[in-house]
């Protein structure tokens, strides 16, 4: 009888490196600073759909990463915690900025929004990564967690 040949017979061993290819160039100085920057990682987004991007920072607050957490529909989208916080652990992250927009046009947080946050922060903090903020989009406007007092 003939074997059959499965997956595991073709792939070897996956390995995945960070290597910084340039110079960091854009440093997070304040909400609004970081909200300009991300911003334009929204724009096909911005009134259609809610998507979740993560801004992993260096020690100087210097952007090293904008990573695409997840895509949702237009009240709402998953977010993998696990995921989130593994990609900032395999590129050396110090610090993120959580973001997401909200095509609805309103800047409230939800109660999903403040739960997400802290299930984030306290996930990156066993790591001793610090959550400097949750941003929340719109076309006009932003609102910032942390200048809030909700983080």
């Amino acid at each position: 009888m003939k074997r059959i040949a499965t997956y595991r017979d073709f792939v070897g061993e996956l390995t995945v490196t960070y290597k910084r290819t340039k110079e960091f160039i854009f440093t997070v100085k304040s909400s609004m600073s970081a909200s300009e920057y991300l911003r334009t990682h929204f724009e096909e987004c911005m009134d259609n759909n809610e998507e979740f991007k993560i801004l992993h920072l260096n020690n100087s607050n210097k952007v090293v990463n904008v990573h695409h957490v997840s895509k949702g529909g237009e009240t709402g989208t998953f977010v993998d915690v696990k995921l989130a916080v593994r990609e900032a652990l395999q590129i050396s992250t110090k610090a993120v900025i959580l973001c997401h927009n909200h095509p609805s046009g309103t800047l409230k947080p939800s109660t999903a929004d403040k739960t997400l946050t802290e299930k984030l922060k306290v996930a990156f903090g066993y790591f001793d990564i610090k959550v400097l903020d949750h941003i929340i989009l719109t076309r006009e406007s932003y609102l910032s967690m942390a200048d809030e007092g909700l983080l």
